[in-house]
């Protein structure tokens, strides 16, 4: 090696050594500052929860990317999605009224449990996922009287807290009712006295609807309003649903569908042209009617119904609008939405469209569409109805469509 070459090495080197002790010496400075700050009242300088939540979105980013770059479905920041579900606790604690209840929730969790109550047979142990499970479990408690086990999962341990507060509130509840957290990811569980004055036990496990804790065979029945429609692997989740009930057992799901808000997609593409010249994502992507007969049978599910519901609410402004979606935690959580909130100037006009495209039946404030797809299905078990082996039917539908033509059309 020349004596050139040699001396460029050593000044490398040197010069490296120095950038790695300025960075040190840096670093000592920064956290002594910090510590410092620390020391004193530094609230005004240093904001560590959103240094976290900035670290953790980033985290998030990289998670899904390393997903989409192996193939795998990642439409929704389930991250992201838990954060929202934190809030949405947080604001129904704090809400004015002193009502945690939401009246969307509770008249969606009325809906599906009433297809619970079509089917007379008893389910003493329910599983409940997510979603509007607060507002189930209190119906469940207050109208069943057949139950004797309920198991409420939630991604957030914010909402269990709410759940299990709640329902210390309206029923007689001991055994940890409001005791402090287990630790690790079960909260403390409750034996309530119902309305009936049977005695229920509620156990509380944080898990994600994706991964469910479950045990094979474990429960009668599964609920899960407005908990499943965030899930990225939704034939997954619904899968490990079935695998949970016994032979024979109901799964009883409702999600928000396709329609749902979209006079606010509306609004808000015509808002973005308007504007800035594009168009973004700005409500998340969710299942179609057609699809979810299909779910049913990928999941393995026997006796798959759909049925659909179409609730209109009204809202004195779509300012209110977007506040109710983050009291229920239904704003958008797909991983190809456009960071950050809207620009004040296409805020203004897609809160103009809005009110000018869809006004309520009244003339005052906004409506705004819910579109909810029910979806019920059976695990596989003796006894059940079976389907006619192909060919065996005695009539074919052209004698079926002879025998309707003799028919008057009066008597049709």
């Amino acid at each position: 090696m020349s004596a050139r070459r040699a001396l460029g090495v050593f000044a490398s080197r040197l010069t490296s050594t120095r950038r790695h002790k300025e960075a040190e010496a840096w670093k000592r400075v920064t956290c002594s500052c910090l510590s410092t700050a620390a020391g004193s009242d530094a609230s005004s300088f240093v904001d560590v929860e959103a240094s976290q939540e900035r670290a953790r979105l980033k985290a998030a980013a990289l998670a899904a990317q390393a997903q989409a770059d192996s193939g795998a479905m990642y439409v929704f920041d389930r991250t992201v999605k838990a954060a929202h579900r934190d809030r949405a606790a947080y604001l129904r604690k704090i809400h004015p009224s002193g009502d945690t209840a939401d009246p969307f929730l509770e008249e969606i969790a009325r809906r599906t449990l009433d297809r619970l109550s079509d089917v007379k047979r008893e389910f003493p142990r329910v599983l409940v996922l997510g979603g509007a499970g607060d507002a189930v479990v209190r119906r469940l408690l207050r109208d069943r009287g057949d139950v004797r086990v309920i198991v409420v999962t939630d991604m957030s341990r914010d909402m269990l807290r709410l759940v299990r507060d709640n329902v210390a509130a309206e029923f007689s509840a001991g055994g940890g009712g409001g005791g402090d957290d287990k630790g690790g990811d079960s909260l403390d569980s409750q034996v309530v006295r119902t309305a009936s004055g049977g005695e229920v036990t509620v156990h509380y496990v944080h898990a994600d609807e994706e991964e469910l804790p479950a045990k094979s065979q474990s429960v009668d029945v599964v609920v899960s309003a407005l908990g499943l429609h965030w899930a990225n692997d939704l034939p997954g989740a619904m899968t490990q649903a079935r695998m949970a009930l016994v032979p024979d057992g109901l799964f009883l799901s409702a999600v928000l569908g396709g329609e749902t808000l979209r006079e606010m997609r509306i609004a808000c593409a015509v808002a973005e042209l308007e504007r800035e010249g594009g168009v973004s994502q700005r409500v998340s992507p969710l299942a179609q009617v057609r699809d979810c007969g299909n779910l049913l049978t990928r999941a393995g599910m026997r006796l798959p119904a759909v049925d659909v519901d179409t609730v209109t609410m009204n809202y004195p402004s779509p300012h209110k609008l977007v506040e109710h979606l983050r009291v229920m935690g239904e704003t958008n959580a797909g991983v190809s939405r456009r960071p950050g909130p809207l620009a004040r100037s296409t805020a203004a006009a897609a809160a103009a469209s809005y009110g000018s495209m869809f006004p309520s039946d009244g003339g005052e404030g906004v409506e705004a569409t819910y579109q909810v797809l029910y979806m019920t299905g059976w695990s596989p078990g003796e006894g059940q109805q079976q389907p006619a082996e192909r060919g065996s039917a005695g009539v074919s539908l052209a004698q079926l469509e002879e025998e309707l033509g003799k028919v008057p059309k009066k008597e049709r």
